[in-house]
């Protein structure tokens, strides 16, 4: 089988000739990315070519707000730390200015939303105020292109970007979602539907294009328990997302969706909205062992996951090996299984340890998932 080849037959819950293996993160394909790696990224980047099946993704423009209309603009500035650069941003609305403030590591790290657009209901009304021009038209050829550097040895994923409720956390951040879900929950109801009219135009518009056939979506973790009720979690995600994803499952597409942290109170919910799901992760960082996960939705959805990061960054070698061989014993049986870290190296530099635990992770993955 070509990596194309095999990444599909494990999303279609079929068993391959051997375990895909796929190294969130690590874009062999893309020449810029490669070119921008420290040097000790050099091994990994050698073993996950030789023996990765790539994951990549590409989705056309979405604009403020899901809208793409030119009526909207924003200006930013931009204040100097010492590791950090902090962007101010005014978004200028019909209804009034919204402001944002993010930071920008300069080290590598990942950056942090320190201040989100809507602080009041009057915010939501600037929101509301934009004018919403869907999507229209849709050139392909970034797709093309992308398909063009990944070829066989691997996917490209059309990219829904987040779901309804992903919108609305973005707009609003966990803490106030948190709050407004008790004391202003019309309102986030509300968004929620109007983010969710919006990526159901999107979606036709993309099938209608004849995108696909694997498609992905995010957002889900935003509003899991324990910071949200199982009953949210339903309510917020699974009733309106299934619309999308019964949508793209009657066109012959696949919906992924990526979605970290504890799953175990709403794990069968994913069947409803999902075709493969990663990273489910197993304790301590999440609350499902994989085999379980395996037994309880793995004849629905097809699991990627879930040999954690930070045992990359840190567990001995032999261990690591041992918890790869695991999570294929758990859940390669009967296909439906990617063997993939639970997220992307993280850091600028790659100490020796990761460097050998990535080696081996995909080596002991090629070998054994055979």
């Amino acid at each position: 089988m070509t990596s194309r080849e095999r990444m599909l037959a494990a999303l279609r819950l079929q068993t391959p000739d051997r375990v895909p293996i796929q190294v969130r993160g690590v874009r062999c394909w893309d020449p810029q990315w490669v070119a921008t790696r420290h040097s000790s990224y050099r091994p990994v980047i050698e073993a996950v070519s030789e023996y990765g099946d790539y994951e990549s993704w590409w989705q056309p423009p979405s604009g403020r707000f899901l809208s793409l209309t030119d009526e909207i603009g924003a200006t930013a500035r931009h204040v100097e730390r010492t590791d950090w650069t902090e962007t101010i941003t005014t978004i200028h609305t019909p209804g009034g200015d919204l402001q944002t403030r993010h930071l920008t590591s300069k080290r590598g790290l990942p950056g942090m939303v320190m201040e989100y657009p809507v602080k009041t209901p009057a915010d939501v009304e600037k929101v509301l105020s934009v004018p919403y021009v869907p999507l229209r038209d849709i050139d392909a050829s970034g797709l093309q292109a992308e398909r063009r550097r990944v070829g066989d040895h691997g996917i490209v994923m059309i990219g829904v970007g987040n779901n309804p409720v992903g919108h609305v956390h973005d707009l609003l951040g966990s803490e106030l979602l948190a709050i407004w879900s008790i004391e202003h929950r019309q309102i986030v109801l509300q968004l929620i539907d109007v983010f969710l009219q919006r990526i159901l135009d999107r979606v036709e518009q993309m099938l209608t294009a004849g995108l696909g056939p694997v498609f992905s979506m995010l957002g889900q973790e935003y509003v899991t328990p324990p910071l949200h009720s199982e009953a949210d979690f339903r309510q917020f995600c699974v009733v309106p997302e299934e619309r999308i994803t019964e949508k793209v499952r009657r066109a012959g597409g696949i919906m992924h969706v990526h979605s970290h942290g504890p799953l175990d109170a709403v794990l069968e919910d994913f069947i409803r909205i999902a075709d493969a799901l990663h990273p489910i992760e197993a304790p301590p960082m999440g609350d499902v062992p994989l085999a379980d996960a395996k037994r309880r939705i793995g004849g629905y959805i097809c699991i990627e996951g879930n040999v954690q990061i930070g045992d990359v960054y840190a567990l001995p070698t032999a261990q690591l090996v041992d918890r790869v061989k695991r999570a294929i014993d758990d859940a390669a049986s009967g296909g439906g299984f990617i063997l993939a870290p639970t997220a992307s190296p993280h850091t600028e530099v790659l100490d020796e340890l990761t460097v050998r635990n990535y080696v081996a992770m995909v080596e002991t993955a090629a070998e054994y998932g055979g």
